[in-house]
């Protein structure tokens, strides 16, 4: 019984070590406005959004990166992050053209300078103007992140302003793309088909990074979205899996802690069973992984 009873007590120190040695390098996780695990888009409420910060917060995550301000998310995630102590990395979200979505963006503005009022321009850790924008021209998109910047230091607002992107439109147009505060760039190994989930951290750190410092010498490199499916159709050697997704970010929180210049955001906090696919839809960590597991590994 005393052996039994000493094993207990040397496996309960050892998991307790395991966590406390398990440290997160990632400087945020991206989370839809939509909760998890419905196949509808379904707004996150005030309580939702409070119990994700508190999680994000006890799993040492820094910030919240949003893409719209849809459902009072822009409001809502940014109380729930003054409470919790992080920041948000937040995005005015728009489709089409830049002209038929002036007024919605201008708007946007409007709403972030009152949140800046609010809560505070430290708690925003930058602003994007738009995600993957196909839908006009890479100079009219960064036309309107210009516009929106002048706005908000007519405002007296200091945010840095940027458009996110994925990282190979950044490489291959670097003349435009480059002119942001910073560099914005959506970076999924999954997305090539040569790399397995082992190895993400490697083509982030080592392939995507390079690539970028060489485009936009001197700017700031923030990875605005980077994960692993955990289901869906495979992509060459990127087979997606939940061991996958778990080995993916391990590798990219082991890369994150040896080159900290580098700001990368987990993709995504949830699942989202409203997306086209479901490689698109399994993204999510909370709820399907531990992120102590994800940490341990370095």
């Amino acid at each position: 019984m005393a052996t039994s009873r000493s094993l207990a007590i040397i496996l309960a120190a050892f998991l307790w070590l395991v966590q406390v040695l398990a440290t997160n390098h990632f400087v945020g996780i991206a989370a839809s406005n939509s909760i998890g695990g419905t196949s509808t888009f379904t707004c996150r409420t005030q309580q939702q959004w409070n119990d994700l910060a508190n999680t994000a917060k006890a799993n040492g995550f820094r910030s919240i990166r949003i893409i719209g301000f849809d459902c009072n998310a822009l409001d809502w995630a940014s109380s729930a992050a003054e409470a919790a102590g992080l920041t948000i990395l937040a995005g005015i979200y728009y489709t089409g053209s830049v002209a038929s979505s002036r007024t919605s963006i201008n708007n946007d503005v409007k709403t972030f300078l009152v949140a800046c009022a609010k809560y505070g321009t430290g708690r925003y850790a930058g602003l994007t103007v738009g995600n993957e924008i196909y839908s006009d021209t890479l100079n009219n998109v960064i036309a309107e992140v210009d516009d929106v910047r002048n706005q908000l230091r007519a405002a007296g607002v200091q945010t840095p302003v940027s458009t996110s992107h994925t990282w190979v439109m950044i490489r291959d147009n670097p003349t435009i793309l480059c002119r942001t505060d910073f560099v914005a760039a959506n970076a999924h190994a999954f997305y090539d088909t040569n790399t397995v989930a082992a190895e993400a951290g490697d083509f982030v750190f080592k392939i995507v990074v390079p690539a970028l410092q060489h485009a936009c010498p001197g700017k700031q490199i923030t990875i605005t979205e980077s994960g692993w499916p955990s289901r869906g159709s495979t992509n060459g050697v990127a087979v997606p899996s939940i061991p996958n997704e778990r080995s993916a970010l391990a590798s990219l929180n082991c890369a994150c802690r040896d080159d900290t210049s580098i700001f990368v955001y987990a993709f995504e906090y949830d699942d989202q069973g409203w997306k086209a696919n479901d490689n698109e839809r399994s993204f999510g960590i909370s709820g399907k992984l531990n992120f102590g597991d994800i940490f341990a590994s370095c």
